[in-house]
């Protein structure tokens, strides 16, 4: 007799200045396709796009979450109650780097302790615009205890990968729930 397939979902906010290509990297994943004229996100929009992982199902929904400043005071409520969150910065921007531990921060008072991913997007940009150093980022990651990618929504690079990635911390994790839940009874 086959074990069921069980079904997952799993919220995971993208999170990060505007620019950054956040919107993009969701479009890339779930229908492969770039557009350099998207409109900007206002507010938080979300997307779902369903996966499979060790022979179950998992659901991903993805909230796009603006990066203007006049929505900051939605964050908590965009934050709360996600299993994973990606935090978005451009190689090209220093200052979108920077910004992030503030997102973080507002994050971890709405979400508590979830696994993260710091992604370095537009790495098809040409080496002479990146402004953002590979070992700062890294170093942001590791101080954030986060996984660090860098991605290019434009030519898909690391895409699928990254998104994958969540998936399987979110799933790993609902597991560890799963079998912590079955222990105590």
């Amino acid at each position: 007799m086959s074990t069921p397939r069980k079904q997952y979902k799993f919220k995971v906010p993208l999170f990060g200045s505007q620019n950054v290509g956040k919107t993009s990297l969701i479009f890339r994943f779930i229908k492969q396709t770039f557009s350099s004229d998207l409109k900007q996100t206002i507010g938080t929009n979300f997307l779902i796009k369903d996966v499979e992982i060790d022979g179950n199902d998992i659901r991903l929904m993805l909230w796009d979450i603006g990066g203007q400043a006049q929505f900051s005071s939605m964050r908590n409520i965009y934050f709360k109650g996600s299993q994973a969150a990606i935090g978005v910065y451009d190689i090209t921007t220093p200052e979108s780097l920077l910004r992030l531990p503030g997102w973080i921060s507002t994050l971890k008072k709405a979400a508590g302790d979830i696994p993260l991913v710091l992604i370095g997007n537009k790495v098809d940009l040409a080496d002479e615009q990146r402004r953002v150093s590979r070992d700062d980022a890294l170093d942001l990651a590791d101080r954030l205890n986060a996984v660090h990618l860098e991605t290019s929504a434009k030519d898909g690079t690391n895409v699928e990968e990254m998104f994958m990635q969540v998936a399987r911390k979110c799933y790993e994790q609902a597991l560890a729930i799963e079998r912590e839940l079955e222990n105590m009874k």
